[in-house]
């Protein structure tokens, strides 16, 4: 039996929540010449997502993700003049697979994804991030922060393809992963795939052990040695909070805090 799909359409100014938990897949329609902002508070354990973008037209996408996820995938196709932004605060215990692509298919479109995400005890978390610039003059970022303690891994994949003929596009991939113990583990594969000469892209990698100086400095001031590394890691993941409201912004300082 085939899944059924529930569609939304929104136009103009609109912010919304959405659940996912009883949908076997979702499709957002977003008109010409709209503003639109949307929260997804719950999910299933496999989501399919598509998003369409109307031209000249803005959507954020924010998924605070609490629960353990088998697979989620999301399609997007972004046309001339509009933007796509897709904000991920990822603080369940196992996603098996995470995968976006994003279609820039006009001219003056731009999409950025921003991930933060938190791995403990022996859970994996594995993210698929493609972007495909199908046409010139498009801009795509991929930024990603990770904490991974205990025995837990966290793998990242960026791709970014531009196409033939893509002139003037812009590509930029950022992944940072902080290391808090000998058996954590962290995978970051930067991939950009250029099939054109006139074009900008650039990524920067880094992979590593907590600092030892940054512990020490809040050590050597009568801080708790789980306190600090709590402090660490709300000083390295906080930054995701600031693209949410107060409500879900507080949520996540909880979350961190209590990690440790």
């Amino acid at each position: 039996m085939a899944n059924s799909i529930t569609s939304y359409f929104y136009e103009g100014e609109t912010k919304n929540t959405v659940s996912l938990k009883k949908e076997d897949a979702v499709s957002f329609l977003i008109h010409d010449n709209s503003n639109v902002t949307l929260d997804i508070d719950s999910f299933n354990k496999d989501n399919k997502v598509s998003v369409v973008v109307g031209n000249n037209s803005s959507i954020k996408l924010r998924l605070l993700i609490l629960v353990d996820i088998n697979s989620f995938e999301i399609n997007v196709n972004v046309p001339r003049g509009s933007n796509f932004e897709l904000v991920i605060a990822d603080f369940s215990k196992e996603i098996g697979s995470f995968k976006s692509l994003v279609n820039l298919e006009g001219e003056n479109s731009e999409a950025a994804i921003h991930l933060a995400t938190l791995s403990n005890d022996n859970n994996k978390k594995k993210f698929n991030l493609s972007f495909d610039h199908k046409v010139g003059k498009t801009k795509s970022l991929i930024d990603c922060y990770g904490v991974s303690k205990d025995s837990s891994l966290i793998k990242i994949d960026g791709i970014s393809h531009i196409y033939e003929n893509a002139n003037k596009a812009d590509a930029t991939q950022k992944v940072r992963v902080i290391l808090f113990d000998k058996e954590s583990e962290a995978i970051a594969n930067p991939i950009l795939k250029i099939d054109c000469n006139d074009i900008k892209a650039q990524h920067a990698c880094a992979i590593g052990s907590l600092r030892e100086e940054h512990l020490y400095y809040l050590l050597s001031r009568g801080i708790e040695i789980n306190e600090a590394r709590s402090l660490i890691t709300l000083g390295y993941l906080l930054p995701i909070a600031t693209y949410f409201d107060e409500k879900e912004s507080e949520k996540i300082k909880e979350i961190i805090g209590g990690v440790f």
